[in-house]
């Protein structure tokens, strides 16, 4: 179901970065991919991805607990979700196995990476470092 037009869903959302905080970023990404009109199963498939990547930058680019999390949405004019997740951790990039300790020493293939989910849902997925502002960036454009 669509929100009525005057409903406006805001364009960003910033939470501390705990495990507390990610039902509160499902919710918030899952909006805009319904008034878009995403299908439910893809829905669905955004937020096991979403769950995943949010879980790592919790997990190791934010273990102090002190940091946030900001995610904007956007619609690209061909009908993409433009998603970018913020952390305002430490360098962390998650597209790179080498960035997980367990995995980084470990010479034999994870059976599913960490990020598994994440580039199965997504086909298009950047990640910088804005040393200026100290923030991780990681960019998704989901297609329907």
């Amino acid at each position: 179901m669509r929100k009525p037009l005057d409903e406006k869903i805001p364009d960003e959302i910033t939470a501390p970065a705990h495990q507390d905080s990610i039902p509160r970023l499902l919710d918030f990404v899952s909006a805009h991919a319904r008034d878009m009109a995403f299908d439910g199963k893809r829905i669905e498939q955004i937020g096991l991805a979403l769950k995943e990547t949010l879980d790592n930058i919790v997990r190791f680019s934010c273990p102090t607990g002190r940091e946030e999390i900001r995610i904007t949405c956007g619609a690209h004019e061909m009908g993409a979700l433009l998603v970018n997740i913020i952390d305002t951790g430490v360098p962390f990039n998650m597209l790179v196995l080498s960035a997980f300790p367990e995995i980084a020493g470990d010479s034999t293939p994870q059976e599913v990476p960490p990020t598994g989910m994440m580039k199965k849902v997504v086909k298009d997925i950047e990640y910088r470092r804005d040393g200026d502002n100290r923030t991780n960036i990681l960019a998704w454009v989901v297609s329907k």
